[in-house]
């Protein structure tokens, strides 16, 4: 792996340059960085209330995340 390969795999962008609708990848990298994976994204899903966060499209086989939610619900679980 290149230098600079391996700077642009541990940079995070700052949270204004995600969009509002992420898939579960950008959502992982949102969330927790480099060190994220989505299958925490599917553990939340399926045991936190994690779900409420996302939405279904019609037509479409994935779900998206709202970016709003997503920080209303990280604000809430820093609460607890």
């Amino acid at each position: 792996m290149t230098e600079i390969s391996q700077w642009y795999k541990t940079v995070r962008p700052s949270d204004g340059n995600f969009p509002a609708l992420m898939n579960m990848k950008t959502v992982s990298w949102y969330m927790f960085g480099n060190g994220g994976s989505q299958d925490t994204i599917k553990q939340l899903l399926q045991h936190t209330n994690f779900y409420t966060t996302a939405i279904e499209l019609p037509n479409h086989s994935t779900r998206r995340f709202v970016k709003s939610k997503v920080d209303k619900w990280l604000a809430e679980q820093e609460g607890m």
